[in-house]
C-alpha cells in the first residue's frame, strides 16, 4: 500500500511540476522546482530529468532552465484535431443519415480498437444501432479498416498488435495478408467496407478523413442490413460516404494531389 502512496505521490508531482513550467515565461531551474515541491535538489532533478526524457520539457543550454518540449504540444494538438473534428464532422453524419436513410458513423482510433464517436440515426424503421462512446474491431469493421488504410502487413501486426484476428462471421477477415491487400486498397477506392464481416446480416461502408498534415484521423460510415445494403447501394452509398469523408477532410486542411493520371499536361 504505501509503494502504490508514493507512486501517486510521485505523479502528483510531476503534473505539478509540468503545470508550473507551463505557466512561466521563463524557463524554470532546478533549484526553484525544488523550492516549490518542497523537496530535495535531487528529488526535483529525478521528477524533470523523467519529464524531459518522455519529451514533455527540454532544458535550454544558456540558462539551464527547463521549458515545454514537443511532447505536450503534440498531445494538446490531438485533443484538439479530436474536438474539432467532432464538431466538423457533426453536419456530415447528417447529410449521410438523410440521403442514405441508413446510421452515420464517426469513428476514431482507440487502443487496438475503433471508438464510435457520434452516429446519426437514419430515416428506416429498422436501422443498425452503436453507441457512442463504445468500441469495435479494426480488422473486421469498416470504420476499422478505413482507420488502418495503407497500413503494410508489419505495420498491421503493430497496430492491431498480437490480437488474435478472431472469426465472428464465416465472411471475417482472418489474416494479416488479406487485411493488408483490404486496407490498401482502402488508399486507392476511398472506401473500406465490411461485409458481414463483424455482425451476421449487417453491412458497413466507411471513408478515412485526413488532416491538413495528410494524416488519417478519423472515419466516417453508414451501417444497414444486408437487404438495404446491396451491390447497387454500395455503388451509390460508396459515393456519398467518400463525398461527405473527403469534404470533412478538406474542412481540417487536407489537399487533394492530383495523381499524374488527372493531370492536364
Amino acid at each position: 500500500m504505501t509503494v502504490i502512496g508514493q507512486r501517486i505521490q510521485s505523479l502528483d508531482r510531476g503534473l505539478q511540476l509540468l503545470e508550473y513550467i507551463a505557466e512561466q515565461e521563463r524557463p524554470v531551474r532546478l533549484t526553484e522546482m525544488a523550492r516549490l515541491l518542497e523537496v530535495e535538489k535531487s528529488s526535483a532533478y529525478r521528477l524533470v530529468n523523467t519529464l524531459a526524457k518522455r519529451g514533455y520539457v527540454r532544458q535550454e543550454p544558456e540558462s539551464s532552465g527547463y521549458l515545454l518540449d514537443e511532447r505536450v504540444f503534440d498531445l494538446a494538438g490531438r485533443l484538439a484535431g479530436r474536438r474539432r473534428l467532432g464538431d466538423l464532422a457533426r453536419r456530415h453524419l447528417v447529410c449521410l443519415a438523410r440521403e442514405t436513410g441508413e446510421t452515420a458513423h464517426l469513428g476514431v482510433l482507440g487502443d487496438r480498437a475503433v471508438v464510435l464517436v457520434d452516429h446519426e440515426f437514419g430515416s428506416h424503421a429498422v436501422g443498425v444501432t452503436s453507441r457512442s462512446g463504445s468500441s469495435e474491431p479494426l480488422y473486421c469493421t469498416a470504420l476499422g479498416k478505413a482507420l488502418l488504410a495503407g497500413m503494410t502487413e508489419d505495420e498491421l501486426r503493430t497496430a492491431v498488435r498480437s490480437e488474435t484476428l478472431k472469426r465472428h462471421t464465416e465472411r471475417t477477415v482472418t489474416t494479416y495478408g488479406q487485411l493488408a491487400e483490404e486496407t490498401g486498397s482502402v488508399m486507392r477506392t476511398g472506401l473500406a467496407r465490411d461485409w458481414e464481416e463483424y455482425r451476421a446480416g449487417v453491412r458497413c461502408l466507411a471513408s478515412p478523413v485526413f488532416d491538413f498534415r495528410s494524416r488519417i484521423i478519423g472515419a466516417i460510415g453508414i451501417s444497414g442490413p444486408k437487404e438495404r445494403i446491396d451491390e447497387q447501394a454500395m455503388t451509390d452509398h460508396g459515393e456519398r460516404v467518400r463525398r461527405e469523408a473527403l469534404a470533412l477532410s478538406a474542412e481540417l486542411g487536407f489537399r487533394l494531389v492530383p495523381t499524374t493520371g488527372d493531370s492536364n499536361e
